[in-house]
């Protein structure tokens, strides 16, 4: 009865979480697979007898997904009467990363050039350093390319 009780409240939970369409990382993707087929009640044989693969495929997916291709991950999903849905996420804006990636590439910049002048005497002041800086990242921002990840 406990199991039975156990079963039914792992279905609903993984079927809120699909259906929801949460997002989940690629490493987990494998458990996640395995989890619906268990919750399907379905075993890698017959998985694999659908997929036409060898069960052993079917276990090496669900252990190291990372080493499987994108189309066979796919193909699985589908098989399990699922989509696979690819997500990227970032725990930052875009914008920021880009802001933040200029402000190196323009530090990277202007400490060369002021190292140079300051060999030769000629360093301008903290106040011109900070306006060049600002000054830099606001035209690095404004049209991000591949110089941002030069160095």
């Amino acid at each position: 009865m406990k199991k039975t009780n156990f079963k039914s409240l792992k279905l609903k939970q993984l079927s809120r979480a699909i259906t929801e369409k949460k997002p989940i990382p690629i490493e987990k993707i494998g458990q996640q697979l395995k989890n619906v087929r268990e919750a399907l009640g379905m075993n890698q044989r017959q998985l694999a007898k659908k997929l036409r693969i060898s069960q052993s495929a079917v276990s090496q997916i669900e252990e190291n997904t990372q080493a499987s291709k994108l189309k066979t991950i796919v193909k699985l999903a589908k098989a399990l009467e699922c989509d696979f849905m690819g997500i990227i996420v970032s725990d930052e804006p875009l914008e920021a990363i880009v802001k933040k990636q200029a402000e190196k590439a323009a530090r990277r910049s202007l400490d060369r050039t002021y190292s140079n002048m300051a060999m030769e005497k000629q360093s301008p002041s903290g106040k011109t350093y900070r306006e060049q800086i600002k000054k830099l990242i606001e035209e690095l921002t404004s049209n991000p390319g591949p110089e941002l990840w030069e160095g």
